[in-house]
């Protein structure tokens, strides 16, 4: 009886990390984005079906503008991929509905705190995702010296895309938690160490890319001015000692040459289907029948969304994209969590610049990063939001209720 009495604990008094459950799945979400893709997919899916039983979370995380026409769409990939018997399709179609609708939950239930733990969880988690690159280098050199490691990652490409989204995160944490300023720059000159060893070269345009969208949004003149001297003293070195980087100059010329046979035959395969596609990982489908080279997808964002989805489902996409930019653009001019925004934007960057080359952000670790980061965009938009919507045809008499926008200043 002593021991009971001794081993009383009172909960009450006990302050856990996480005060409510929506925090604990958006947190899990953002481990389960560091460890192998098996858990990224339970954790997506697990989110999406929680979401889609609960009557009052499924109403809030579809309440921003045209996310119900979004997802209305996406239900017909998975039809179109059962019409031409593309049964990884059909799976992807699912998953993808899942990614979107866990994406529509996260960000109806950001908050600025939440928000800035994500990111720093990102960043320390990123720090176990580099020992990994680097204990795959070691023990795979000897046999392969110029095997890229893929860290906890699908392939190293997919790898040196979250490293682009680590490396505009810790920037951003810098602005905003300057008294950790050390531990962020640490976290990028880790990460700047993975990403020499992915020896992803898309990935290398789009990081530089992406900060100098931050620091020229930040007024930041001096070191934008000294990353292009930096960039042009690395270009430099790698033409004077292509040894010294993993792949040198021939590995541009390869897989150039890749490339354009995979757009060529991703172009005649787009000729084939041009409304609606043949559903998700069509080129797969195609490269053998019409003579391209061999792969999973188009290796160009464009194509690979107008290969699988057609004409109609870009149009659908876009209208959704061109929503949010119209969102982001009221943000900025509104003043509110200007320094979330131009992350938002740099992560656009870097997804725009290494869409030209690859299609690393259709896989579920880099999405849902991605999505992480556009959840900011949730954060004090209730008021800029009811601007975008289309009118209804029933009147909402909530509009005679006047509304003032918050505003979240930096």
């Amino acid at each position: 009886m002593a021991l009971i009495s001794m081993m009383k604990i009172d909960f009450q008094k006990i302050k856990l990390p996480v005060q409510d459950f929506d925090s604990m799945f958006v947190l899990l979400l953002t481990v389960s984005i560091f460890a192998p893709f098996y858990f990224s997919v339970a954790v997506t899916c697990g989110i999406a079906v929680m979401t889609m039983m609960n009557c009052r979370k499924r109403t809030k995380a579809f309440s921003s503008p045209y996310s119900k026409f979004l997802l209305g769409f996406l239900i017909v990939p998975f039809f179109v991929s059962a019409t031409y018997s593309n049964y990884w399709g059909m799976l992807y179609a699912i998953v993808i509905l899942a990614a979107a609708t866990c994406a529509f939950y996260v960000r109806s239930v950001m908050t600025r705190q939440l928000f800035d733990q994500v990111m720093d969880l990102s960043c320390i988690a990123s720090i176990w995702c580099a020992a990994i690159a680097v204990f795959q280098k070691i023990t795979a050199y000897g046999a392969a010296p110029r095997y890229r490691p893929v860290s906890a990652f699908h392939n190293a490409n997919c790898y040196g895309m979250m490293i682009e989204f680590i490396i505009i995160i810790a920037i951003y944490r810098i602005f905003t938690k300057a008294k950790n300023k050390n531990f962020y720059l640490g976290v990028i000159g880790i990460n700047l160490i993975g990403l020499y060893l992915s020896a992803s070269l898309s990935a290398f345009v789009a990081t530089a890319c992406a900060v100098m969208t931050i620091l020229i949004f930040k007024k930041r003149y001096r070191l934008a001015v000294g990353m292009v001297v930096l960039a042009a003293v690395f270009i430099s070195v790698s033409l004077v000692f292509p040894s010294i980087f993993p792949r040198g100059l021939e590995a541009i010329d390869s897989t150039f040459g890749q490339r354009i046979s995979i757009w060529t035959t991703a172009v005649r395969g787009i000729a084939r289907h041009p409304f609606l596609g043949t559903g998700a990982l069509s080129y797969q489908m195609i490269c053998e029948q019409l003579g391209g080279y061999k792969t999973y997808h188009c290796h160009n964002l464009l194509l690979d969304t107008l290969l699988n989805f057609g004409f109609v489902g870009l149009g659908a996409i876009g209208v959704y994209v061109i929503t949010q930019f119209k969102l982001l653009s009221l943000r900025f001019k509104s003043n509110i969590c200007m320094d979330m925004n131009i992350l938002f934007l740099a992560a656009i960057v870097a997804v725009a610049v290494h869409g030209m080359t690859d299609v690393t952000i259709f896989w579920i670790q880099t999405g849902m990063m991605f999505v992480l980061v556009f959840s900011s965009t949730g954060i004090g938009s209730e008021y800029l939001e009811r601007k975008l919507r289309l009118p209804s045809l029933i009147p909402d008499y909530a509009e005679d209720v006047k509304v003032r926008p918050a505003y979240l200043k930096n």
